[in-house]
């Protein structure tokens, strides 16, 4: 189960988000909790009539079994649109893992295809699908 709380504080140029997350864990017969907190800020290009939108963003965690703040990453990417309904994005993380010993650094490239999907709505006298 994870809940999510999401700001968004749109600025000048830019827009900063903070988003607020609880990463709920059974297992073994065992409950652990991890909270995260990610701020973001990004900015919409305009080229031409194509919108890429390069961000930065922080995020730490707090670990329950480890009971400290155990985990900060670093990302760097943009989200580059493809049509009306998708986008794809490429980004770099840097990683630092200290709840166990000795601390973990990691360095990572990652993809991710986003796909957006609407649900029609008609009026009731509409047969039309």
């Amino acid at each position: 189960m994870e809940p999510v709380v999401t700001f968004h504080f749109p600025m000048a140029r830019f827009l900063l988000s903070d988003k607020n997350r609880a990463d709920l864990d059974w297992q073994n017969g065992s409950f652990s909790w991890r909270y995260r907190n990610r701020v973001q800020i990004e900015k919409t290009l305009r080229i031409g009539s194509y919108h890429p939108a390069p961000y930065a963003s922080a995020e730490f965690f707090y670990e329950s079994q480890y009971g400290k703040w155990s985990d900060t990453a670093i990302y760097a990417g943009s989200s580059f649109p493809i049509g009306k309904h998708s986008d794809f994005t490429p980004y770099y993380e840097h990683q630092n893992n200290t709840g166990k010993s000795p601390n973990q650094q990691l360095n990572q490239l990652g993809l991710i295809l986003n796909l957006y999907f609407s649900v029609r709505q008609h009026d009731a006298g509409d047969p039309s699908p």
